[in-house]
């Protein structure tokens, strides 16, 4: 009987293995291509998307920033249903042109709120606690709607893009309001000093 050295053992079990090895390597390095590729596919896909919202909102900022002073009468954090109404007309008549920013605003409106109540007293469904003089928090109301459409998986795009156009105006507002005139009290200063000269003289 012949026994077979460990060479000869190594060398068989190469060649019975060859093939196969030979096509799980290949599987292998096709799996791992396939997964190198989705990986790929799901990077670049974030990335566009990332690079279309920073485009939506540089768009969104330079319309909202070219009414700054339409917003600069109205504070979105202490605003009446009514005040909303005026500000859509006011957004309409200075022809704002995101159609989509001026429907949902008008939908918190006074007027908007009436109609729908109108239509719906017939189910018995009015709101009777409803004040139109009662101001909200417009930043606040649409912060916590998004959150809640969060916690329920529902689509949150229509949402993240309303409250970021209502964060701008606000700050445009802010930016546009006038800084208060140091005039007076220059004038002030400047008769109290002549006061004090013709006192002493």
């Amino acid at each position: 009987m012949q026994i077979s050295s460990a060479a000869q053992l190594w060398a068989q079990s190469t060649l019975r293995q060859d093939p196969q090895d030979s096509k799980t390597a290949a599987q292998d390095a096709g799996g791992s291509s396939v997964a190198t590729d989705a990986q790929g596919q799901k990077s670049a896909a974030q990335n566009d998307a990332q690079n279309a919202t920073a485009t939506q909102n540089t768009a969104a900022r330079k319309t909202i920033r070219g009414a700054a002073d339409v917003f600069a009468k109205y504070d979105l954090t202490k605003i009446t249903p009514t005040q909303i109404d005026a500000l859509t007309a006011d957004l309409k008549a200075a022809r704002f042109d995101d159609l989509g920013f001026v429907m949902s605003l008008e939908r918190q409106g006074a007027a908007y709120h009436a109609e729908m109540e109108a239509s719906g007293s017939v189910y018995g469904i009015g709101d009777q606690d409803f004040d139109a003089d009662a101001p909200v928090d417009l930043i606040a109301k649409t912060r916590s709607e998004l959150a809640l459409a969060q916690r329920y998986g529902q689509d949150t795009e229509r949402l993240s893009t309303q409250l970021f156009k209502l964060e701008e105006a606000q700050m445009s507002r802010t930016s546009a309001s006038p800084a208060p005139s140091s005039a007076p009290q220059l004038a002030e200063t400047l008769v109290l000093f002549q006061a004090q000269r013709l006192w002493v003289e």
